[in-house]
């Protein structure tokens, strides 16, 4: 009967519209496979806002995604992880709009850790006990930086979310990438690799390594144990910032500091330049209040010392000391302008280097930057474009296209 049913459901000549389709093959799945035990090692947890639990069970061969509704959840004594072995029973189904099977859980058990969990627990005690994780080891992440180094794919959305950020926060910041493997098996020795090169050139004041999220395997570059020692071992403070803030590597327990997500590796790292302009204005009120309460004080002493000398009544000694006190107070009201004026003086400067080293100032002068396309790369010389290359030509006030004639000499 079910041959049957199927053989007349694909022979009919109607169109169907994907959602039509869709919800046919959810109905056959949900009628003819009963409520199933399905057992595997969890990946790609993760849990909604609203409640809901969504993970993956795999064994060597497949994968199948898996939900809770928040409405089984109150039943799950103990708290799922990334690679723990699990039982599960619920019902076979799509989810259309992926065109996805999956099971609705209705009930979970424990049933060990995977090879990977296992493998993550093993290596993190064995690095600990040798020291990589020491809070003494750890160094404070410069406040207001001027370069940094991020060892990332160039490619992936994750480095495009940072360098947004940082632009908006603070452009005066140089973010410097070193272009690194993030996943696979050569990811290790590539992210390695970075750190070891900005701790040779020593040209930026801080790094920061990590990817976008993924599942335990995709983020498993970051547990070797090569990038942990390399990460411990750094002259130069290290950020970790991988997958979303629900997952750990091995690198965030031996880094200086761990950010949730790499955007926020941004957000914890690079001070807004409002802030910046606040501090300078906080420390030219102290200084002016530290002046002022010495003054106040040198002030409050010759009063007193003149009333002695009053008391005694030495004339002539006393216009003396009158005049003395004018002098100095006059010479105080110099100096406190002038500690003024030298504040205001070091804003502006500091206000006009950081219009200088914003790149897109110079665009507001006549110039412009030409990129190579698609990889948006700048031509720095003729000898990187051809004939016939599609380039891009920025100037203040937008970007337009353009193609290099035959002749670019």
């Amino acid at each position: 009967m079910v041959i049957h049913r199927h053989r007349s459901f694909f022979m009919d000549e109607r169109i169907f519209s994907v959602s039509e389709i869709s919800q046919e093959i959810r109905r056959v799945v949900e009628e003819y496979i009963p409520s199933v035990w399905i057992e595997g090692e969890v990946s790609n947890f993760m849990q909604s806002r609203a409640g809901h639990i969504y993970f993956s069970l795999k064994d060597s061969l497949a994968l199948i995604d898996c939900v809770v509704w928040k409405s089984n959840t109150s039943s799950i004594r103990f708290q799922i992880t990334t690679g723990m072995q699990l039982i599960v029973r619920g019902d076979v189904t799509t989810y259309g709009a992926q065109s996805k099977y999956q099971i609705n859980v209705r009930e979970i058990r424990t049933a060990g850790f995977g090879n990977l969990y296992l493998a993550f627990e093993a290596l993190k005690e064995k690095m600990n006990n040798a020291g990589y994780f020491d809070e003494s080891r750890k160094r404070e992440i410069p406040r207001f930086p001027t370069r940094v180094g991020i060892v990332t794919s160039p490619t992936g959305a994750a480095i495009q979310d940072m360098l947004q950020i940082s632009r908006r926060r603070n452009p005066a910041v140089e973010i410097i990438i070193y272009p690194a493997l993030v996943q696979g098996d050569s990811a290790a020795d590539s992210i390695v690799a970075g750190i070891r090169t900005f701790n040779m050139m020593n040209n930026v004041d801080f790094i920061i390594i990590g990817r976008g999220g993924g599942s335990i395997e995709d983020l498993w570059a970051f547990n070797e144990e090569k990038l942990v020692v390399a990460v411990a071992n750094s002259r130069l403070p290290v950020v970790s910032a991988v997958g979303h803030e629900v997952d750990y590597t091995l690198s965030d327990f031996a880094a200086d500091l761990r950010a949730p997500t790499p955007s926020a590796a941004i957000e914890l790292t690079i001070p807004e330049l409002s802030e910046i302009q606040n501090r300078i204005d906080q420390f030219e009120q102290l200084a002016s209040r530290a002046v002022l309460r010495k003054y106040q004080s040198v002030l409050q002493r010759i009063e007193s010392a003149q009333k002695r000398l009053e008391s005694n009544r030495p004339i002539g000694l006393i216009h003396q000391r009158i005049q003395r006190v004018d002098q100095m107070e006059m010479r105080m009201f110099l100096l406190i302008r002038q500690i003024l004026q030298n504040r205001r003086s070091d804003f502006e400067n500091f206000t006009q280097m950081l219009k200088v080293l914003n790149p897109k100032s110079v665009l507001n002068r006549g110039f412009s930057i030409v990129y190579h396309l698609p990889e948006k790369k700048i031509v720095k010389s003729v000898n990187n474009v051809a004939g016939g290359d599609a380039i891009q030509i920025e100037v203040s006030d937008g970007a337009f296209d353009a193609r290099v004639g035959e002749n670019n000499s």
